[in-house]
């Protein structure tokens, strides 16, 4: 299956909203998901996830960050090969090759096998409310895994290609 509408009206977002913050009075936490919490150093026990965002909140906190801005979290195909190194395979580890836009990366989640990647974004994201830290997204949406025109087609190509993709004759 490549995509599936959730219904998640349920979600309790325990009264959250945006913190509206200044940005001058911003101090802003650039990280990757996975890259922030992956190594054993981390201490975390989700490593690499939404989870060990969260379990590293209060060192957000100490750090004085008011805002952290996350690396790419939407789906992406982390087995896609970019390029061989020395006979070893560099796959895709920045997810700037959205799959699709709305939907959570998967591998991000502690159970990413039981769709639960809408919920434990959701989680990062009023977890860190809660702390007081605001949450950037960073989105790219020019950088789509179809690549060129001789890309595969996944969804934006096969919905409407001339509307999504600017070509040129």
């Amino acid at each position: 299956m490549r995509s599936v509408v959730i219904d998640a009206s349920g979600y309790d977002w325990e009264g959250n909203k945006p913190l509206d913050r200044p940005m001058e009075e911003s101090v802003i936490y650039e990280t990757h998901v996975r890259g922030f919490t992956q190594s054993p150093s981390s201490g975390v026990q989700h490593r690499g996830t939404f989870a060990g965002i969260v379990e590293k909140i209060p060192y957000l906190k100490d750090l004085g960050v008011t805002a952290v801005e996350l690396l790419p979290v939407f789906d992406f195909d982390e087995t896609d090969v970019l390029r061989v190194v020395d006979g070893k395979s560099l796959r895709n580890f920045w997810g700037y090759s959205t799959m699709g836009y709305l939907a959570p990366q998967s591998s991000h989640c502690v159970e990413p096998e039981c769709s639960s990647h809408l919920r434990e974004f959701r989680d990062v994201v009023k977890a860190l409310h809660k702390a007081g830290i605001e949450v950037i997204l960073d989105v790219v949406f020019n950088h789509t895994d179809e690549g060129n025109h001789l890309g595969p087609t996944y969804s934006f190509r096969g919905i409407d290609h001339r509307t999504y993709y600017f070509l040129v004759p």
